[in-house]
């Protein structure tokens, strides 16, 4: 006999410090144990909603290991699409110079800046002719801008989501992201949501993770 998963959960959070506290308390005490195709073993809670109402206050938790200049390096890969470091892709790369021909984020600010209602502002990083023949695949899928109300808000999908060791990191970076768009956009930055398919905590992290949830719960 088997026991139904649950899946599905949208947290509506205050800040990245917030979303990442009570994320891992979701995927800790309501996720399921599997191994992945890698054969590792990781707690996993499927169809993780968070919304976050201010990205730039707490935006760094406590509990997380990154320091503020390893964040600031990421963000500005993320942004500029540079891989100074030689990895085999970056996002930057991927959202700056999509397919080494596109430049998706010149495209969806193009899009906003001539139609503040677009539905249209998207940008992918996943490249069938190349990720479905290797192993190193991206995380993160789709990011979508959208300016409601007059504010510019961020909706990012991870298919697969390390949520213990890169969630504050991606969050850290995609609001870096967000307020370069608005900026460019000449908008206020807003929310951001993460929809995280497979949000998990790797095996090696659980005995970090249960003291986090006991000493934040």
């Amino acid at each position: 006999m088997t026991m139904d998963i649950s899946i599905g959960r949208v947290i509506k959070a205050h800040t990245i410090s917030d979303a990442w506290y009570r994320g891992l308390n979701t995927i800790w005490n309501q996720g399921s144990v599997i191994t992945d195709e890698r054969g590792s073993r990781i707690l996993e809670y499927m169809n993780l909603m968070v919304v976050i109402n201010d990205p730039y206050t707490s935006e760094i938790p406590e509990d997380f290991s990154w320091n503020i200049e390893r964040l600031d390096e990421y963000s500005k890969q993320l942004i500029s699409g540079d891989n100074t470091q030689n990895f085999e892709y970056t996002y930057g790369q991927r959202l700056r110079n999509w397919n080494n021909e596109i430049d998706q984020i010149s495209y969806v600010i193009d899009k906003l800046t001539n139609n503040a209602s677009t539905r249209r502002a998207t940008a992918v990083t996943w490249i069938p002719a190349v990720d479905t023949k290797v192993d190193e695949v991206p995380c993160m899928i789709i990011d979508d801008f959208k300016i409601r109300n007059g504010k510019l808000h961020l909706t990012t999908l991870f298919r697969s989501h390390d949520f213990s060791g890169a969630y504050p990191a991606n969050l850290y970076g995609l609001s870096r992201l967000l307020k370069h768009v608005a900026d460019k956009t000449g908008v206020t930055p807003g929310k951001i949501t993460t929809i995280s398919i497979s949000a998990h905590i790797y095996e090696h992290d659980w005995d970090k993770i249960e003291d986090i949830i006991k000493g934040v719960y």
